[in-house]
């Protein structure tokens, strides 16, 4: 009889459980945002804009959570404060947008065009940037930690105060780039281009790993190429 009770009230629960409806956007804000390109702090989670056309849209605030923004023109969007965590945007068009203190933790922006965006005290824990381009855009005091930048294109970009402890940025073109005081805590640094980068002004550099990097022109501090102990190390000095 107890067994009976007991798988009745068990029915009863996951009955319950899955009548609670999935967190989904508001269409009222999706059919707005299409029309108006306007959507300010909208309810857009998990919405299904693949390939739209949000040139200049103003998303400041938004919570686009999930969304699938896969291949999404985003050239000089608004989308600061916006939450853009765990969202599709490979491939994505983002050129000129303002992402200030956007969230972006585990995001997918792989092979996506960031060329001189504004991600100042972005969240990017965990997110997607493979062979993602982020040529000459703002990364001061975001977080990068645990990213996966493999083969992507940092070049002049500002990581000022940046923590990219435990980044991957395996074979990434870091060529220019300012480092100061950015935190490189184990981050994976094996064959990236870093000519020409302060990496001396960088925090817990001699605990990255540089095996195969190329330094030649980068502005290096005392020993640290002789820290690092890898022969493809070079410390140019004219």
């Amino acid at each position: 009889m107890k067994v009976k009770i007991l798988a009745t009230v068990t029915t009863i629960l996951a009955s319950l459980w899955l009548a609670v409806p999935v967190k989904a956007q508001n269409p009222d804000h999706v059919r707005q945002l299409l029309e108006s390109n306007e959507c300010e702090g909208c309810d857009l989670r998990n919405a299904d804009l693949f390939k739209a056309s949000l040139y200049r849209a103003n998303l400041r605030g938004a919570d686009l959570s999930g969304a699938n923004l896969y291949e999404a023109n985003l050239l000089e969007a608004d989308l600061s404060d916006a939450n853009l965590s765990n969202a599709n945007l490979v491939n994505a068009e983002l050129y000129g947008a303002d992402l200030e203190s956007a969230n972006l933790r585990n995001a997918d922006l792989s092979h996506a065009f960031l060329g001189r965006v504004n991600l100042t005290r972005a969240d990017l824990r965990g997110a997607k940037l493979f062979a993602t381009n982020l040529g000459e855009s703002y990364l001061l005091q975001a977080n990068l930690s645990n990213t996966d930048l493999r083969r992507s294109l940092l070049f002049r970009v500002n990581l000022n105060r940046a923590n990219l402890s435990g980044a991957d940025m395996s074979y990434a073109d870091v060529r220019d780039t300012n480092l100061q005081n950015a935190l490189l805590s184990n981050t994976r640094l094996p064959r990236a281009q870093l000519s020409g980068t302060n990496i001396d002004a960088a925090n817990s550099v001699r605990q990255a790993d540089l095996e195969r990097a190329n330094l030649r022109g980068t502005n290096l501090g005392p020993m640290v190429c002789v820290a690092t102990r890898f022969p493809y190390c070079v410390l140019n000095l004219e």
